[in-house]
């Protein structure tokens, strides 16, 4: 493959003459002569796109619509066949063929990308006439170029495109998908392909909002709606295999049926399983942490010795919300208990954390069992963490960055439903468990109220949770330091 932007390259007219017109005709004979399977199942084998994929290039090539809507699950290919659809554009169409194609992260970017990247490697025709940068192909013969980004309202503006690609369109920046669709215009032909599966809000997502205004006006043929679903069918339980064949079109070609199986609730939540892999519009109202009766059933009734090897986790305030500490013990299967919580009384609105008593327990804590850790997200308590350091406590920090936040959580709640877990069955422990919910968005899922306001149930308890958890069975499986003591 020519790399770079002085890299020679073959300026011949590629060597593909289709008899037909039919653009989607066009592209099948574009993708059995030049395209190869980059990855995973047939990995190096021509494309042969299924027939339910055809239906899709028709709606992208053939239908003449300025914004083609697809709502499918997950599995489904849909990078691999973006990919395919982006080069037979981006090499086909003559002269500024521009392709973008926007990700929600920089990471999916790069997974996008390299899908087309392998594509064009694995063809001698196609790889001797395109450069390959960093973050885009580049044809000198037409002056094309087929470009990834992460989704940025901002580097959007100033498009000139015929193609352009929104991928994970449940969860994609509004602002950006209007910039996008804002662009077109400068061209005769060009059009925006709003691509993805439902996300966790169903009240403002790109994806929904395209289903509802096809549904409303099937009459205009500017936007053309498809979708692979079991939408309708949300009495039927998530195993049920007609909702399978009706949402997953690739159901035992590509896409594995085991593999369904092994996610099946309560390994993942339903809300979640039915949305990822049926297209069902599950409500957010049970998006609850945990499934119902699972944290009781994790209840011993009984505390932490003291003595006990353990880590110690803080979720701590600066006024408003509370303050908690939680202590966990050091085990693969770690055991719960709460130490102390700081809650601002009701009506008292000059209400601040006394930081020095929050202290001074975690050093009680200290003296009382083998502390190995004390775990905090630093943001307001740099100084606690600081002083206590100074004092030779074993200090940790945990920020909240969302890849901590999502490993984290997802390790707590696999070991929750699978029994890997127990704890003291501690009444304000179970409450904050009860109110925690997941929030998902393009930077993974974390743990967050229902709710913004004051009133609200707090969640603090099942923050340190999530932390301690992480730490406490991480600490399990290396060789084991003698744990500082404390004396007074």
């Amino acid at each position: 493959m020519k790399a770079g932007p002085k890299a020679a390259v073959d300026d011949s007219p590629l060597p593909f003459r289709p008899s037909s017109e039919v653009e989607s005709e066009r592209f099948l004979a574009f993708a059995d002569k030049f395209i190869r399977v980059p990855k995973g199942t047939n990995s190096r084998g021509k494309l042969n796109p299924r027939p339910w994929q055809m239906d899709i290039v028709r709606d992208v090539l053939d239908s003449g619509a300025r914004t083609v809507g697809l709502m499918l699950p997950r599995g489904s290919g849909k990078t691999t066949l973006n990919a395919a659809i982006g080069l037979y554009v981006f090499f086909c169409w003559g002269d500024g063929a521009n392709v973008v194609v926007f990700a929600v992260d920089e990471k999916q970017a790069n997974l996008a990308f390299s899908a087309a990247r392998r594509m064009v490697e694995l063809s001698p025709e196609l790889a001797n006439r395109c450069q390959v940068f960093k973050e885009r192909l580049y044809l000198p013969s037409s002056d094309s170029s087929f470009a990834v980004y992460a989704a940025s309202p901002a580097g959007a503006e100033g498009l000139d495109y015929v193609l352009a690609i929104c991928d994970e369109a449940g969860v994609i920046n509004r602002d950006l998908f209007e910039v996008v669709q804002l662009a077109q215009g400068k061209r005769k032909r060009s059009v925006v392909v709003a691509i993805g599966t439902p996300g966790p809000r169903l009240d403002d997502q790109v994806l929904l909002d395209l289903r509802a205004y096809a549904a409303e006006h099937p009459e205009d043929r500017s936007q053309v709606w498809r979708e692979f679903s079991a939408a309708g069918f949300e009495d039927h339980p998530p195993d049920c295999e007609h909702c399978w064949k009706l949402a997953n079109p690739a159901l035992d070609d590509f896409l594995h049926r085991d593999a369904l199986h092994a996610l099946l609730p309560p390994k993942v939540r339903e809300s979640t399983f039915r949305r990822a892999r049926l297209c069902q519009l599950a409500s957010a109202t049970d998006n609850a942490f945990l499934p119902s009766g699972v944290w009781d059933g994790l209840s011993t009734g009984v505390g932490i010795p003291a003595g006990r090897e353990v880590v110690v986790a803080l979720d701590g305030s600066f006024s408003d919300d509370t303050t908690a500490l939680l202590v966990a013990t050091v085990s693969p299967t770690p055991h719960f208990d709460v130490i102390k919580v700081w809650e601002r009384p009701r009506g008292d609105d000059d209400y601040r954390v006394p930081v020095a008593d929050v202290e001074d327990e975690i050093r009680a804590a200290c003296r009382r069992w083998q502390v190995v850790e004390v775990i905090a997200d630093p943001f307001r308590w740099t100084r606690t963490l600081q002083v206590l350091e100074s004092e030779r406590l074993p200090v940790v920090e945990f920020p909240h960055s969302p890849s901590r936040l999502t490993t984290a959580t997802g390790d707590l709640y696999s070991a929750a439903v699978n029994g890997r877990i127990t704890h003291s069955g501690n009444a304000t422990l179970a409450a904050h468990v009860a109110a925690a919910v997941i929030r998902e968005d393009a930077r993974g899922m974390r743990l967050d109220k229902a709710s913004r306001s004051r009133t609200a149930p707090k969640i603090d308890l099942a923050a340190c949770l999530v932390m301690a958890h992480s730490r406490a069975t991480w600490r399990a499986t290396k060789k084991r330091n003698r744990a500082r003591s404390f004396a007074s």
